[in-house]
């Protein structure tokens, strides 16, 4: 038993290393139950132990069983799924590759003990890992103040390339709290970047861990290692090959060419700036239109509910049906029939809720708003109300907590006075951005009542 703590080698019978004194325990891969180190198979889904490889750990880096707190359980079912499937094995994939290092690593590291340089890794690759688990990446590999994840392998979505991007963003977020903990504790200057390409690899059998040590070849993960290691500290920078997947979800800073060592022609990147207010559409060929065909009783009960909500008569419509059947598209087609209409609505409510605005306002102009829900929202409550909020006031993943507030206020102010700190209590819970209230927080039916 190797001791993931110290790297001793130990006994096969050992229950504690001889070296450190820490506990031996056999994680098992499929389930992540901690059994005894002289366990032959796992006491939760009966797993053979014995054949496990016990892999030696870098120091700084998270152990095998430590991996395990950052996987949501749904995530765990799939790669489980996946191994027992057999499509974990090598095969030709298109995938989007990440790869995210410490920067300042090496020169902080030569002014430390080896013990707080270990503290601080450990620390960084929190805010490194969960982002790639929570968007459903697989992480690939740590490799000291770096790691390196996949997106399209072993688990396959439509839209990897756009988790991918979300992934670098929420790293950047949540590692800058952080890097200014270490700076203050340390007075260490760190920080990340991060590099992204879409390609075709070869991906090599899946180890035993849950640190998924692929063995990828390809030009596209060598691009994206070009990627990382030319960003600037805090930014994440992308190729041509990602760009143009995810250009209609994002804004971006075109950066020009760079030369990439193998390459004949220099490399266009780009450098990513955050998620578009409005963003645009995915699906279809630009600048190439066809007209619908059918689908006349499905149009004509949508055309009716735009034309009660001229009336004033609000409607909610289920558009109901299989994957691919077009509901994405009759979607589509209503918006031009509701942008070509008069957009103002004439208000018939006259409850004592409303009242005090439609005093101020007597017409209330309309707008068209997409929400989307998304399987790595799952863990996140309320997440369609946060979207929903976020584009009706225009805020932007990397506007500040005063910038918020500002742009909070126009709803704020159109509240009554009685229900506005309820209001504040709301947004604060939902955005995680405004400022405290003094009024005791709400919670379960209160809370939902309350932001309906």
């Amino acid at each position: 038993m190797r001791c993931d703590n110290c790297g001793f080698e130990n006994p096969e019978d050992a229950n504690f290393c001889q070296n450190c004194g820490q506990s031996l325990q056999r994680v098992c891969p499929t389930c992540g139950t901690p059994n005894a180190a002289i366990a032959n198979f796992c006491k939760n889904c009966g797993t053979n132990l014995r054949e496990l490889p016990q892999t030696p750990t870098r120091a700084g880096e998270p152990t095998q069983s430590a991996l395990y707190k950052y996987i949501p359980e749904e995530l765990l079912s799939k790669i489980i799924s996946a191994r027992t499937s057999g499509g974990m094995v090598g095969e030709r994939r298109v995938v989007t590759l990440l790869f995210c290092d410490v920067k300042g690593s090496t020169a902080a590291a030569e002014q430390l003990d080896p013990e707080d340089w270990a503290e601080i890794m450990n620390g960084a690759f929190e805010h490194l890992i969960e982002p790639i688990y929570r968007y459903e990446g697989t992480l690939a590999r740590l490799m000291g103040d770096a790691i390196l994840a996949f997106f399209g392998a072993p688990i396959t979505h439509e839209d990897d390339p756009q988790r991918a991007v979300l992934a670098g963003l929420d790293i950047l977020q949540s590692i800058r709290p952080y890097c200014e903990q270490v700076k203050r504790r340390w007075n260490l200057e760190i920080n990340v970047r991060v590099g992204i390409n879409t390609g075709l690899v070869v991906v090599g059998e899946v180890g035993s861990d849950l640190r998924m040590e692929y063995t990828a070849l390809g030009d596209a993960i060598n691009l994206a290692s070009r990627m990382e290691q030319t960003a600037e500290p805090g930014t994440i920078q992308l190729t041509e090959n990602t760009y143009r997947l995810v250009e209609p979800l994002f804004n971006f800073e075109q950066l020009g060419e760079i030369e990439v060592r193998g390459k004949l022609d220099p490399v266009p990147v780009y450098r990513v700036l955050g998620t578009k207010t409005e963003p645009g559409r995915l699906r279809g060929i630009e600048g190439l239109e066809a007209p619908l065909v059918g689908r006349d009783r499905e149009m004509t009960t949508l055309r009716k509910a735009l034309e009660n909500l001229q009336l004033g008569m609000g409607r909610i419509v289920c558009l109901v049906g299989e994957a691919g059947l077009g509901k994405s598209r009759l979607v589509t087609e209503l918006r031009p029939i509701w942008e070509s209409q008069s957009t103002e609505i004439f208000p018939i409510s006259t409850s004592a809720d409303v009242a005090p605005i439609l005093d101020q306002q007597a017409k209330l102009s309309s707008r068209w708003i997409d929400c989307q829900a998304m399987s790595y929202d799952v863990a996140q409550p309320y997440a369609l109300f946060q979207q929903f909020i976020r584009h009706i006031c225009g805020i932007t993943e990397n506007d500040s907590g005063e910038v918020i507030e500002g742009k909070l206020n126009l709803i704020l102010d159109s509240i009554p006075a009685t229900a506005r700190e309820n209001a504040i209590n709301i947004f604060n819970l939902i955005l995680g951005n405004m400022q405290e209230s003094t009024q005791q927080k709400l919670d379960g039916e209160a809370f939902q009542r309350e932001l309906f």
